[in-house]
């Protein structure tokens, strides 16, 4: 990874901001780990919340669904705020809001408090990615910044598997107690980051809380504008319906052929190809972008691709090689675009509005596509059995509308530019 500096930076200058770039990605990729144990805590305590409160299949689905609608409604808000605040008070003080969301949790009566404590979670967690990806933009170069998203996003998958292995080893409410502490922690910790210097000022010279909610959806518009970003938009919020129809049953799916225990196994083996996937997609997308301009949108495409017959292996393989097999290379794939798809939002946008760009499309990919995810295989599955198999089927439709919805998007950013070469970034 190559932090940014300016052309008359000393060499002890230069030091000083790869010092705080790789502080900025350390410490930002630890909120992002605890910001998907938050989210992924859910589903290992399936089977405690059907105990303790008698909640059904597609209340479940709704509980999940419900944290994704408030995550994704005030993403748009907290990257426009992103842009005019201190970033690091943001991401702070949403840290500080999941935390409270988790212990709420713990004193839930029913299916409505239960609710409103992850719509308090989701709510805070919604302060992370889109603040957090513009900061990690600016305090790195352009062929190296997918790479950057990618160690950032490694929280990911990190995340995923501390909320599923601490969910299933202390059940529901303690492992949601053991997600909360650190997130004081963590808050002083990004309050103290040595964020980079903004690139420009506002394009107005007004960049402040007074513009006022116009001028936000006026730069929401213009950013739609934008050649091939509607595209990717497009394409991403068609991978959010599918990665969170994914997470949100694949453990159930997996106990439909084999024990609970071991489908956690399966399910924790399998991450480590999240976790290379994640940096696997950065390097190729940086790499491809050396040789074409719509190279990091070219590498994302492909791993949508490979995605699909990968998860038909996992959905009709029965306990074995092919099963472990078809799971491991399925979130390999899945996780390539990450980092990816952060780096081309930021290399299209408006230095000026790139936490807004970055949250613009965070706010789409979730609310259309992961937040409903997990309501509608819910309601498909119902009681389980045969349909629960039917139900991962559609997701994995999803995964190739994605890859053609990306494809487009590569081919108008080449023809938007009319450069079969690498950008100088």
């Amino acid at each position: 990874m190559t932090p940014r500096g300016g052309a008359g930076d000393t060499p002890e200058a230069l030091r000083s901001i790869r010092r705080g770039a790789l502080i900025a990605v350390g410490v930002l990729a630890l909120v992002n780990l605890l910001n998907y144990a938050h989210r992924n805590v859910l589903q290992p305590v399936y089977d405690d919340l059907r105990l303790r409160y008698e909640f059904t299949n597609p209340e479940l689905g709704f509980i999940g669904s419900a944290y994704m609608f408030a995550h994704a409604s005030v993403t748009l808000p907290m990257g426009w705020i992103g842009d005019r605040a201190d970033r690091r008070r943001v991401i702070a003080a949403g840290i500080g809001l999941a935390s409270i969301g988790a212990v709420a949790a713990t004193f839930a009566t029913g299916i409505v408090t239960f609710t409103f404590a992850r719509v308090l979670t989701g709510l805070g967690t919604a302060a992370v990615v889109p603040v957090a990806n513009s900061i990690l933009g600016e305090a790195f170069a352009g062929k190296s910044k997918a790479t950057a998203f990618a160690v950032f996003n490694l929280g990911l998958f990190l995340g995923g598997v501390c909320g599923f292995g601490i969910g299933q080893a202390l059940g529901f409410p303690t492992a949601f107690l053991v997600f909360a502490a650190p997130g004081l922690v963590l808050a002083f910790a990004v309050w103290r980051l040595p964020v980079p210097p903004r690139r420009v000022a506002s394009a107005d010279g007004a960049a402040d809380l007074a513009e006022g909610p116009s001028v936000f959806l006026v730069q929401a518009r213009a950013l739609l504008r934008i050649p091939a970003l509607p595209w990717i938009i497009a394409s991403a919020t068609a991978m959010a319906f599918a990665s969170g129809g994914y997470l949100a049953w694949l453990l159930d799916f997996m106990q439909t052929r084999m024990t609970h225990d071991d489908a956690i196994q399966l399910l924790g083996v399998s991450m480590v190809g999240g976790l290379a996937g994640v940096v696997v997609g950065g390097r190729v997308a940086d790499a491809l972008l050396r040789r074409w301009r719509h190279g990091r949108l070219i590498a994302i495409a492909i791993g949508m691709a490979m995605t699909a017959p990968c998860a038909l292996i996992c959905i009709y393989s029965q306990p074995g090689p092919m099963l472990y097999l078809g799971s491991i290379l399925t979130l390999f794939f899945v996780s390539w675009y990450h980092g990816p798809i952060a780096a081309s939002v930021d290399d299209l946008a408006p230095p000026a509005r790139a936490a807004t760009a970055q949250s613009l499309i965070i706010f789409i990919m979730h609310l259309v596509g992961t937040a409903p995810s997990a309501w509608i295989m819910g309601a498909v599955i119902g009681k389980g059995g045969h349909a629960t198999e039917t139900a991962m089927l559609v997701p994995t439709a999803m995964v190739v509308i994605a890859a053609l919805l990306m494809v487009r998007a590569a081919t108008v950013l080449a023809r938007s530019t009319g450069d079969t070469g690498a950008r100088t970034l």
